[in-house]
């Protein structure tokens, strides 16, 4: 009988074998959704989308960053629900490929954008490569962190909790205002996510269910990849 339905134990509390089996499902899932991320978002910048999406984010002002922040939190609760409380694993696994999707979404206009202004060779061997290199070290060296250490990192929870409200109602009032959060304001949110990253790689470690293996990809893939928007842009920065 498959251990994640009938032995739904906490993985910390989980015999080393279904330990293991749900850390493989789990960084299995994450690698396919990374990947499933960057097939979608080539396709979505070699179509006529890319313009669209483009020109909705960048050509309404304040409108469009509302719109965008409104749509993903909408799209990120329903795959969470989703993920985390399907009946099913298809469902579950519905919930995790919505959210994949609309982050390709999301990240097609910030890389257009990026493509039109420095062009497609200096943006993607001087931008976007390293920017995603640096996603892939230091989200293994969090997540290292985390599995190679005893260290509790569930003091954090409340850096996570607080933290998002204030770069949410932070990132509101830059755009209400019209200001540019500038280059501080980038790294302040890349330090953040690596935050997010510790707590939550410590979270699936410790605290979910050896049945959750798709919402603990999910959250996993959601810091990875909130951590290389924020990446691509200190390196657009230093382009400019």
């Amino acid at each position: 009988m498959n251990s994640y339905t009938s032995n739904p134990f906490t993985v910390a509390a989980a015999s080393p074998a279904d330990r293991a089996s749900f850390y493989r499902r789990t960084y299995g899932l994450v690698a396919a959704s990374c990947a499933a991320f960057g097939l979608i978002l080539s396709g979505l910048l070699a179509s006529p989308l890319a313009d669209v999406l483009t020109a909705l984010l960048f050509g309404n002002g304040m409108v469009g960053w509302l719109l965008v922040l409104g749509a993903l939190w909408a799209i990120s609760m329903f795959a969470n629900r989703l993920a985390f409380g399907g009946a099913s694993q298809s469902t579950q696994l519905a919930g995790l490929g919505l959210y994949v999707v609309a982050e390709a979404v999301i990240f097609t206009p910030l890389l257009n954008v990026c493509l039109a202004i420095f062009g497609p060779e200096i943006a993607l061997s001087e931008i976007v490569a390293p920017a995603a290199l640096s996603t892939l070290l230091l989200a293994g060296g969090l997540t290292a962190t985390v599995f190679m250490t005893r260290t509790d990192f569930s003091f954090l929870h409340a850096v996570v909790s607080v933290g998002f409200f204030v770069a949410l109602a932070a990132i509101l009032v830059f755009a209400l205002a019209g200001i540019n959060p500038g280059t501080w304001f980038v790294v302040a949110m890349v330090g953040f996510m690596a935050a997010v990253i510790l707590y939550y790689t410590w979270a699936v470690k410790t605290q979910f269910r050896t049945d959750q293996h798709v919402g603990a990809a999910l959250v996993i893939f959601a810091g990875i990849a909130t951590l290389f928007w924020y990446l691509l842009q200190l390196f657009m920065s230093r382009r400019e």
